[in-house]
Parts: C-alpha cells; structure tokens; sequence
C-alpha cells in the first residue's frame, strides 16, 4: 500500500498546482515579491517541484490517516524524520513537533511557494 499512498501524495500535491489557477486572486494582486520568478520552463518546473517537496509530509501523513481511518489498513504507518542526520543515535521527531512542522509547511506553501507557482506558471 506505500506505493499507492506514494502515488496519491504525487497526485494530490499536483491537484494543488492545477488548482492553484482557480484561487481568488489576480496576476496584479498577487505579492511583488513573484515579480522575479520570471515565466521561463525553469521557474515553473522548479517553483512546481519545490511546492510538491514541502507539502510531501503533511499530505503523506494525511493520506495514511485516511487509509487507517477507512479500514484499510491496520494500523497508522507515517512517515519517519528525525531530528538530525549527523548525531551518533538520531531520535524521530515527536508528535507535537510533527504538528508544527506541518503547519510551517503548509504557511511556507501557501503564502510564498504557492503564489510564485501562480506567477510563474500563470501569469507569464
């Protein structure tokens, strides 16, 4: 089933960029701080692949609470951080840090990569 949640994240994550056109602004209102995101492939492809890194976690783990909360799986299987690579016995992160990373994640998301995405892919 890790493919299949795998493969729900990728699609998810792109319904948010394909979604993205349908938000409640416009090319003027959105922040100057897109004015250098530029149009080019490159933009689009990086700002679009950057979106989808930061809000891999949130949405993975949102996935699998899901499948749990169906049925169908046993058990609630999230993915695994720990808190730093290059200490001799790394610990995974706590539930309550998790939290917090999700939100910073998702304001990261929403309110910087999202509109230079709009921008880029949009816009140009």
């Amino acid at each position: 089933m890790k493919t299949g949640k795998h493969l729900a994240m990728l699609a998810v994550c792109l319904g948010v960029l394909w979604a993205s056109r349908f938000g409640p602004y416009t090319c003027g209102s959105l922040p100057a701080f897109t004015g250098e995101a530029g149009s080019s492939w490159i933009a689009i492809a990086a700002n679009g692949l950057f979106l989808i890194l930061l809000l891999y976690l949130p949405v993975y783990d949102f996935i699998s609470l899901l499948t749990y909360k169906l049925g169908w799986e046993t058990k609630f299987d999230p993915l695994v951080v720990y808190e730093g690579e290059h200490s001799a016995n790394p610990n995974p992160v706590s539930a309550k840090a998790r939290r917090v990373l999700y939100v910073v994640d998702l304001a990261v998301a929403g309110f910087l990569l999202l509109p230079l995405w709009t921008k880029a892919a949009y816009c140009g």
